[in-house]
């Protein structure tokens, strides 16, 4: 062995070791001694990589240019060097450069797209990932970050295709027992390093396979690299936040279940079947996963506060289902609450927690509490708009119409279009005597929200106070069954008052409709057969 070649050796060993400033040094005098020993550049390039040096490092890829012009395998290094330094456009010619000599090269060509990728040219990136995927249909780092393109460009239903498409491909290249040992020299940068993607044949020309063993410059393009089951995973991951987005919220629990298998980043993973199961009204379901995520990490803020949400959603089915506050309703509803004082302990300021702290203790029936809770929100934000709501209708409740009015009067001065304080208002004033000063604010309503059922039937039952039958019948018409239902009205009252209206106008035969209508709905109402009975015969009279 040779003078040069101890020397090399002596600095590879250096490098080896983690003495990058020697090996520096080492390769720094090799290089001014044979300016044209390219190996030696190519180790001096990765020693000042690993001493923080980049900009020194391109260099090295210069000098071999100055001698090697033609060589692609240096214009691409410079070019992933140029890239982690955020010389992108330098990347992009160095790349476009290299592609010159060799345009079928499928590191190359995933090379040019992960720096326009860098550049967010997103749509550009995605079509050189195809043509890469096209040369190598087994380049899963290119599969990677098209389909990571896609999903930031929100092309959703594409992602699904291509993550089906590209987990069917991958599927038998996994490598599920062993991990294979990463060569130090190699480790320490480029794009498939840094992304966790790799790719399963050999990739590169005939000078990247003759210093296979050598090359202690690469920068990423490491050759016969095992698909690991983590990117899969990702694959899995794009999946499932597509359906998400698309709100196909079954397919994605599927999906989700399945990427608990590969056991990676579990607390996000459970996090987010929680959000779906949620979205499905699966609320014990929601409860678990997130109580679960909280397992991998307790301090997951958000899984606390949906946890808690999702206590308080299954409370209130519970309280639909059967119409008043069960043992079990109550049950949820504490725990809801147990949870939600968690998160103040560590975010006395939240404000939507605090919103909902005020919103359960008014649900089991703790007025002080709430009001308490409700005034914390209004001292923090004081337009904060449903809080003077729920504030109006607790002093409405307890026959305090004035202070009510005032936090309505409040509530229309930060936002004079919210339909349900003027709604409200109206009823307050209906509650007081004053129909005229009611009946404007119900209209005003009327015209915020159209579609919304609570003003037309308020507005009936003064008309109806009043025998303004027509009128009632008139505002008692435009409400359908599913908005009533949706908005705390019941559609069996809403049908006995309109049917009381037109049989009071003498629409008998509308009257007779309507009240068998409200049959179907109370069959045993020994009422409501009567007056179908009484209708009948004034039909036929």
């Amino acid at each position: 062995m040779n003078h040069t070649d101890k020397r090399y050796e002596q600095g590879k060993a250096l490098l080896a070791e983690g003495r990058n400033d020697e090996a520096v040094t080492i390769f720094e005098s090799l290089t001014q001694d044979m300016p044209k020993f390219k190996k030696a550049w190519e180790k001096l390039s990765f020693a000042y990589i690993n001493s923080e040096r980049p900009e020194d490092a391109v260099r090295c890829y210069d000098e071999i240019l100055i001698r090697y012009p033609k060589d692609a395998f240096a214009l691409y290094q410079k070019s992933v060097l140029e890239e982690k330094t955020g010389q992108l456009d330098s990347a992009l010619e160095s790349i476009e450069k290299a592609l010159k000599y060799e345009p079928e090269n499928a590191e190359f060509l995933y090379s040019k797209g992960f720096v326009l990728y860098r550049k967010k040219r997103l749509n550009e990136a995605i079509g050189w990932f195809d043509k890469a995927l096209d040369i190598d249909p087994y380049f899963f780092a290119a599969a990677d970050y098209k389909c990571l393109c896609l999903m930031t460009l929100g092309i959703y239903d594409e992602l699904i295709l291509s993550c089906l498409e590209y987990i069917d491909r991958f599927k038998d290249f996994i490598d599920h027992d062993s991990f294979p040992s990463v060569d130090m020299e190699n480790s320490d940068g480029g794009h498939g390093n840094e992304h966790g993607s790799g790719h399963a044949n050999e990739h590169g020309s005939e000078h990247d396979n003759e210093h296979s063993n050598e090359r202690g410059g690469e920068l990423f393009g490491k050759e016969s690299e095992i698909i690991k089951k983590e990117d899969i995973w990702h694959l899995y991951s794009y999946l499932s936040f597509s359906y998400m987005k698309l709100g196909a919220f079954r397919q994605a629990e599927d999906i989700l279940m399945k990427e608990l298998e590969f056991d990676y980043e579990k607390s996000r993973v459970y996090y987010y079947l929680g959000l779906v199961q949620n979205a499905l009204g699966k609320y014990d379901s929601a409860s678990s996963s997130y109580l679960l995520s909280l397992e991998h990490e307790p301090d997951f803020i958000s899984a606390r506060i949906n946890l808690g949400s999702a206590y308080g959603k299954a409370a209130e089915a519970e309280f639909r289902r059967a119409g008043k506050i069960t043992a079990e309703a109550n049950e949820l509803f504490k725990k809801s609450l147990s949870t939600f004082e968690i998160v103040l302990a560590k975010e006395p300021e939240n404000l939507s927690i605090l919103y909902e702290v005020g919103r359960i203790y008014l649900e089991l029936g703790d007025l002080e509490d709430a009001e308490k809770a409700f005034n914390d929100v209004l001292r923090l934000d004081p337009g904060f708009v449903p809080v003077y709501e729920y504030l109006a209708k607790m002093k409405f409740n307890a026959g305090d119409y004035e202070s009510a009015l005032s936090y309505l009067s409040d509530a229309q001065v930060k936002d004079p279009f919210n339909y349900e304080i003027m709604n409200l208002t109206g009823v307050i004033y209906s509650k007081k005597g004053d129909n005229d000063f009611a009946l404007k604010c119900l209209i005003r309503a009327e015209m915020l929200d159209p579609a919304c059922p609570k003003a037309h039937y308020n507005k009936a039952l003064i008309f109806i106070k009043e025998e303004r039958f027509e009128e009632a019948a008139s505002a008692l018409s435009q409400i359908k069954e599913i908005d009533a239902e949706e908005n705390g009205i019941s559609y069996a009252k809403v049908l006995n008052f309109y049917g009381t209206a037109l049989q009071n106008v003498g629409k008998y035969e509308e009257a007779l409709v309507v009240f068998e209508q409200l049959l179907k709905i109370a069959p045993e109402d020994e009422s409501v057969n009567e007056v179908v009975s009484i209708l009948k015969n004034e039909v036929k009279l």
